[in-house]
């Protein structure tokens, strides 16, 4: 019996090493299936936007729609395919969608960029391995008014993890921390996350302060959070 158990003891600790090993990296031709770009692709996300108001102390939120669709590719393999990516809003869905913005992506030299209102960001680099960190802010100009992006450092977190957001029961999924900064009065803290053959599921922008250093972050006095969730993928 007591051989048994060791052997036993012994197989449940090879698997929990061989589970570590496999979740502390991702290969590269792998890890770029976390940022999938197809012609045609589009998710549908359910958006949440609070307001806080330092004036009259409440909040308010909206709740809105917003939908990514890649609309076209060029370029060519030396220099990198770039997809154009159309972004669309409404206020629920029975309406018809309004076009907002045009956005772009690219994979490329190990890395995987998204332009957003002329900001060009790199999303993820490859391959995906737990704890790496890099300047994902590095191409945007610090000048105009853009010097609140400087300094950013990407992280990610939870390789492989499942995980459940809205209706969808996702396989394998990573976090991307983008910034996260917090004293006694201000909080800027921005994520997201990726699943594999999917892309993104969820990203939350959360930048508040108070006054008040007793009071809990649940209810800040001022500042916006705006919470990004998957609704329907094609």
């Amino acid at each position: 019996m007591k051989i048994k158990n060791t052997y036993l003891s012994i197989v449940v600790l090879l698997a929990f090493l061989i589970a570590c090993k496999k979740d502390s990296i991702i290969p590269a031709d792998e890890s770029e299936k976390y940022f999938p770009l197809q012609v045609g692709r589009y998710t549908i996300f359910d958006v949440d936007s609070i307001h806080f108001n330092e004036v009259t102390m409440l909040s308010d939120t909206t709740h809105f729609q917003i939908m990514e669709k890649v609309m076209s590719m060029s370029g060519d393999t030396s220099s990198g395919f770039v997809y154009s990516i159309y972004r669309y809003r409404r206020m629920n869905d029975t309406l018809g969608w309004d076009e907002t913005d045009q956005w772009s992506a690219t994979i490329n030299s190990g890395r995987a960029e998204k332009v957003e209102e002329n900001l060009r960001f790199i999303k993820m680099v490859f391959p995906i391995r737990e704890n790496t960190k890099w300047q994902g802010n590095k191409f945007i100009d610090t000048v105009g008014g853009l010097d609140k992006y400087y300094g950013w450092v990407y992280e990610y977190k939870d390789i492989n993890q499942a995980k459940q957001i809205n209706n969808y029961i996702l396989d394998s999924t990573v976090t991307v921390t983008e910034q996260d900064d917090e004293n006694l009065i201000e909080k800027d803290f921005e994520q997201e996350i990726y699943a594999k053959n999917i892309g993104l599921v969820y990203r939350i922008k959360e930048h508040v302060s108070k006054q008040n250093t007793s009071t809990t972050w649940d209810h800040p006095e001022k500042g916006t959070i705006l919470i990004m969730k998957v609704n329907e993928i094609h």
